[in-house]
């Protein structure tokens, strides 16, 4: 026989309950994060990474796409966008390929997929202005902006320009637009171009977006450097220059009101009397704006730096990625851990970083994907 219970016990204990069930998805979210890994083969992977212990979930096959390399989200987070780098010595053009996601799952739906504006898209950034990528095409220089529809879709190239000049290593017969940073609250594009050894400056126009050349065209490297990324600082001044070929990191200022860059000074990645070959690969600021981290793919190790205003950077440390080739680094949410994705192991390791300071601690866990280039977080249970 049942039990007649009161209507305003009955409510209390609902309200308990629903408190209770959003407590427990808070508190689940609060701990985990989807991982999205892109490859240098057919697939996108993902897992739910662990925020309290750094361990993944099973790995699971996400979507396919032939070299997906690199991946964006919209501010939303509704949707996920990745290149399919193909393309690389320019004899096709790449593309772009729009995702939507599901939080719950981790499931991508692909909505549609169009041409990158070049060949070899290694990298893209979401510009807010009016809602678009703008992708930076290694294998023949290209810098492409793609708006996006309202519904998520990518749209076809809605404007192109290209870098141009050489170098004089054997990798550098021509341009190689390696990314792309939007400085911070402007509409100007920052392009470091590993084939010219030049930093291209471009900004965007109009409605849909339109690229235009910088006031200053671009700043000149030095011979045989092979610039491949720029990290900027929270004041959206200053940051970093990461150098491919000769396994450097350069500080630099942006110039507001010449719409330049100037240089600091620079250090190695590479330890003293290291006679192997160079190559640094990817940095990544602190939460905290207080260290930087890069891996160098020479050594198979991660250093960690302390920027330091007067003497730009101090090294603090040095520690093995876990695996071969370390490729892209990524820093999970609320900067606590590090993930490393090392082409060559076929593994993506994860590291805790200490948030006095700054240096890196081995979780001891591992996700083996085959080919791994990327690691992208995401946030769980956010529809």
């Amino acid at each position: 026989m049942g039990v007649d219970i009161p209507r305003s016990i009955r409510f209390g204990l609902l309200s308990f309950a629903l408190c209770h069930s959003l407590a427990s998805a808070a508190a689940r979210n609060d701990s985990e994060a989807w991982i999205y890994v892109g490859t240098h083969g057919d697939y996108i992977y993902n897992a739910r990474f662990n925020l309290q212990d750094g361990s993944f979930s099973t790995i699971q096959k996400a979507a396919k796409v032939v070299r997906p390399t690199w991946f964006v989200q919209d501010p939303g987070g509704h949707h996920l966008y990745s290149v399919s780098e193909v393309g690389n010595n320019g004899d096709v053009n790449g593309q772009v390929v729009a995702f939507s996601m599901d939080h719950k799952s981790g499931a991508l739906t692909e909505l549609n997929r169009v041409e990158s504006g070049g060949s070899g898209p290694t990298n893209m950034v979401y510009s807010p202005f009016h809602n678009s990528l703008v992708v930076a095409n290694y294998g023949g220089g290209q810098v492409a902006v793609l708006p996006l529809s309202a519904d998520g879709r990518v749209q076809p190239v809605s404007s192109v320009l290209a870098d141009f000049g050489t170098g004089p290593t054997p990798r550098q017969t021509q341009p190689h637009a390696h990314s792309i940073t939007l400085v911070k609250n402007t509409h100007d594009l920052l392009v470091p171009d590993l084939g010219a050894d030049r930093v291209f400056m471009y900004r965007l126009n109009g409605k849909p977006e339109q690229l235009a050349q910088g006031a200053t065209p671009f700043v000149q490297m030095e011979p045989g450097t092979g610039p491949r990324g720029i990290e900027l600082q929270k004041d959206g001044r200053h940051g970093f220059l990461l150098s491919e070929l000769s396994a450097q990191v350069r500080c630099l200022t942006w110039q507001p009101a010449t719409k330049t860059i100037s240089y600091g000074a620079s250090v190695d990645t590479f330890p003293q009397g290291f006679n192997g070959p160079k190559s640094a690969s990817s940095m990544k600021i602190g939460a905290n704006d207080k260290y930087l981290y890069v891996a160098d793919r020479g050594t198979d190790t991660l250093v960690v730096y302390r920027i330091d205003p007067a003497s730009c950077l101090e090294p603090i440390q040095r520690i093995s990625s876990g695996g071969q080739y370390p490729w892209e680094l990524s820093i999970g949410p609320g900067g606590h851990w590090l993930v490393v994705a090392n082409l060559k192991s076929d593994n993506v390791t994860s590291f805790k970083i200490d948030g006095h300071t700054g240096k890196l601690a081995p979780s001891g866990f591992q996700a083996q994907i085959p080919e791994p280039v990327f690691a992208h977080f995401a946030s769980v249970g956010n529809d």
